[in-house]
C-alpha cells in the first residue's frame, strides 16, 4: 500500500513539473494566461518567443511585474504603457536580461505578422526575450 502512494505521489510530481515547464515556454518566462505562440528566434544571445493574445494589453504589461519580480527578476526599465502603441518591460537576474513587450499598433502587428505568420484581427503581440547578450 505504501509503495502504491508513493509512485502516485511521483507521478503527480512528474506532472506538476512538466506542466509548469510547458507553460513558461522556451524562454522560461511566464507566458500571459491565453497566450498563442507564433513562434519564436534567437539573435545575440537571446531566445526569443511571440505570441498573440485577445484582451487588454494593459492587463497583460500589468501582470508582468509581479510575475516577474516573484521570479526573482529585478526591473532595470519600465517604458511604460500607451493604448496606442503598448508596453514594455526590461528586468535583469545576474547577467541575464529578459524583455518583454507587448505591440497593439497595427504598424507593429504588421510587421510580426509579415515574419511569423496572421495574427487575429483585434489581437495584441505578447514578445518575450531572455538571455546573456553578446553584442
Amino acid at each position: 500500500m505504501i509503495a502504491v502512494i508513493a509512485i502516485v505521489i511521483i507521478i503527480a510530481v512528474v506532472a506538476v513539473v512538466a506542466v509548469l515547464l510547458l507553460r513558461g515556454g522556451g524562454t522560461g518566462l511566464p507566458v500571459y494566461s491565453g497566450a498563442q505562440k507564433l513562434g519564436e528566434q534567437s539573435q545575440s544571445g537571446l531566445t526569443g518567443e511571440v505570441f498573440w493574445f485577445t484582451g487588454s494589453g494593459e492587463g497583460a504589461y500589468n501582470w508582468y511585474k509581479p510575475q516577474m519580480t516573484g521570479q526573482g527578476w529585478t526591473l532595470s526599465q519600465d517604458l511604460g504603457y500607451n493604448a496606442d502603441y503598448g508596453g514594455g518591460l526590461y528586468y535583469t537576474k545576474g547577467n541575464e536580461i529578459a524583455v518583454i513587450l507587448i505591440y497593439e499598433s497595427a504598424s507593429d502587428i504588421s510587421a510580426v505578422e509579415a515574419e511569423f505568420g496572421d495574427v487575429p484581427s483585434g489581437a495584441k503581440v505578447l514578445m518575450l526575450a531572455r538571455g546573456t547578450p553578446n553584442i
